[in-house]
């Protein structure tokens, strides 16, 4: 059986390119099509020599500008040639699943989210720039409508949770498997203290990109309000505006990226994560969780599908800096349990993945 692997594109380093890398590891003789890629980007695993890329590859300056490329990217799925593969398996949250292949080949999508910029319309400010907007908008309804034809090209879809599994019957009418991403378990462990009291747990952590769909400025004003300190791990596009919203807070620390070993240690000695938007999935909630940090989230999102509400952290209604304060609150009172935190995490490991992951590719691949 011929198999093609097929990825968005590799101009950032984030949770859906990690995923990938695994995926492409189970099946190291399948070669990779994607349309644009920043080799530095590249997961380290992936040699080189498996990535086929499409015609916006040679586009000057594609790799900086690949937001304002839109309306090519159809195209560039739609002239990669198929015919010779048995089996397709794309991973997206944009674009891979448009691909076209012969009747009697099999198209298995991995959906770490649907389009947010085409399907939510507050999405599309954070994706393209406010000055292109405009320009866009005739461009983005068609993109939309493209997408749900393109959508009924795939034959078996998977999601990253049950979140985006709603978000694929509402948009597509179709359903979804759900079998949840991963963090490296082997890599974000609890603390070798284990007494939840003798942690050192003054601050709450905020890790995520700078974007305003994420609501970040809630967690600013309610760590005004109730004075505690809160660092903020991350950048984006955002960064100005919730610095002004935090200027004068001497509670509040915004931290830029950090590596790895860093944010372990963020995780393992913070009083809890915050979690303040509907995230699709929400890895760094696994990743908290398995450094044994109970996790303050909005109830909404994948990140209610990891937490266990009131036992490894709290899930607030509303999305408002009253109902997060009040979380925060309770969160201060509980004496939560640190090992509680690592047995939910384990659930999320990558042999859980590859083993759920291969047995749906072995049920429904072609025979």
């Amino acid at each position: 059986m011929k198999i093609v692997l097929v990825h968005d594109d590799f101009c950032q380093s984030g949770g859906a390119e990690s995923l990938f890398a695994t995926i492409a590891q189970l099946f190291p003789k399948a070669p990779i099509f994607t349309s644009l890629v920043d080799w530095t980007k590249l997961p380290k695993s992936i040699s080189q020599k498996r990535v086929k890329t499409s015609f916006i590859q040679k586009i000057p300056f594609s790799k900086i500008l690949y937001k304002l490329l839109l309306p090519f990217y159809p195209l560039a799925f739609e002239t990669f040639d198929f015919t010779k593969y048995d089996l397709v398996i794309s991973s997206t949250t944009r674009f891979a699943k448009s691909v076209l292949t012969k009747p009697q080949t099999t198209h298995i999508c991995y959906i770490n989210s649907t389009p947010r910029f085409l399907w939510e319309e507050k999405a599309q400010n954070e994706y393209l720039p406010s000055l292109f907007i405009s320009f866009f908008k005739p461009l983005l309804r068609w993109l939309k409508r493209w997408d749900l034809v393109s959508a009924s090209r795939v034959d078996f879809y998977i999601a990253n949770s049950k979140n985006v599994a709603a978000r694929i019957k509402k948009y597509y009418g179709v359903d979804a498997k759900v079998i949840y991403p991963f963090a490296n378990l082997d890599l974000f462990k609890p603390p070798q203290i284990h007494n939840w009291e003798l942690k050192s747990q003054n601050y709450l952590l905020m890790v995520s990109r700078l974007v305003k769909w994420k609501k970040i400025e809630t967690a600013i004003r309610a760590a005004q309000k109730t004075n505690k300190n809160l660092k903020i791990a991350g950048d984006g596009p955002d960064k100005t505006r919730l610095q002004k919203l935090a200027s004068g807070s001497k509670n509040i620390e915004f931290l830029e990226r950090v590596d790895t070993q860093t944010l372990i240690n963020l995780y393992q000695n913070c009083q809890a994560l915050v979690v303040t938007q509907e995230e699709d999935f929400g890895i760094a909630t696994v990743e908290a969780q398995a450094c044994g940090a109970p996790v303050i989230a909005y109830k909404r999102g994948g990140q209610s599908e990891i937490i266990k509400d009131g036992k490894t952290g709290i899930l607030y209604k509303e999305q408002s800096v009253g109902s997060l304060q009040d979380a925060i609150n309770r969160s201060s009172e509980v004496k939560w349990e640190i090992s509680a935190c690592r047995r939910n995490a384990l659930r999320f490991s990558k042999s859980q993945f590859t083993k759920s992951f291969k047995e749906f590719i072995n049920v429904h691949a072609p025979k």
